[in-house]
């Protein structure tokens, strides 16, 4: 654990400097856009969706910390964070605490945070366009679109406070959160040129591994301290939201989080030896719930 530990620290730090390398300066014109954007960037998240891709693409065969595959992540983690922005805004979630600091519309003002996210969207598809691979930008075009993480948050809002079935959830689920897991870990695959196989499987591996990600966290907004998990808990109960938890119990939620987690690891064994590190990825991220 302590070498995937490494593993995964150095691919922050490679992501880091490539989003440090790739965004504008707060130093330049209209600077408090810029700057929102840097603050919202460098706020301290864990790079899980980048480090999934690289993880991915070494799978497939691809080079340890290739460019493309740098910048893809990089691309992927400004819209991971633009869905942020967004989600914590006064007409969404209205949310005062991201990864222990004020969100954007907090620590600036709601109309830049909505720029601001609107900027990293956009600058995001820029980033992207640099790889020249047309399948990677439709693949994340898809997973971020109505087929993918917005149709995930419209029905998440539109559930709140209301009697829902298990299938709504799994569907917010499988939209709102792993839609973007998945695009990650296939991206990274189409990267590598990965066989239709290969990648097919990383997509399935992705799935299982986003839905449960999410009910993990789920039930550490039940369980855990804010803290510990840098934002307000106990925030999805109070607005009824749709959640695992919330339809079945806790010891349930553990128990589809430990099958799900088991279904990811059963796809990333088909690759064999070049599969274990996903594995190891898979085991860690249910570890969060012990």
């Amino acid at each position: 654990m302590s070498d995937l530990q490494s593993y995964l620290q150095s691919c922050t730090e490679k992501i880091e400097e490539t989003l440090d390398e790739l965004l504008p300066s707060k130093e330049l014109y209209p600077q408090s856009i810029h700057s929102l954007m840097r603050y919202s960037m460098f706020a301290g998240g864990k790079r899980i969706r980048p480090a999934l891709l690289i993880t991915a693409h070494e799978s497939c065969g691809g080079d340890c910390f290739a460019r493309n595959a740098l910048y893809t992540g990089a691309a992927i983690e400004m819209l991971h964070t633009f869905s942020l922005i967004h989600d914590d805004l006064p007409c969404m979630d209205d949310d005062d605490f991201r990864r222990g600091k004020p969100t954007a519309h907090k620590a600036y003002s709601e109309s830049l945070a909505v720029l601001g996210g609107d900027a990293l969207c956009i600058f995001a598809y820029e980033v992207l366009s640099r790889t020249d691979n047309m399948a990677v930008v439709a693949e994340v075009s898809r997973c971020l679109g109505t087929a993918g993480m917005i149709g995930g948050q419209v029905v998440d809002i539109e559930s709140e406070g209301k009697g829902v079935t298990l299938s709504t959830v799994e569907y917010i689920h499988k939209n709102k959160t792993a839609a973007l897991i998945r695009c990650s870990l296939v991206c990274g695959a189409l990267l590598a040129g990965a066989s239709k196989k290969e990648v097919d499987l990383l997509g399935e591996y992705g799935e299982s591994l986003g839905v449960a990600f999410q009910v993990i966290d789920d039930i550490l907004d039940c369980t855990s301290s804010t803290d510990v998990l840098g934002k307000n808990v106990g925030s999805d109960l109070e607005k009824g939201k749709a959640t695992w938890p919330a339809l079945t119990s806790l010891e349930e939620s553990r128990r589809y989080a430990h099958e799900l987690t088991a279904q990811a690891k059963e796809c990333a064994a088909q690759f064999g030896a070049a599969g274990e590190r996903l594995i190891e990825v898979a085991h860690y991220l249910e570890e969060r719930i012990h």
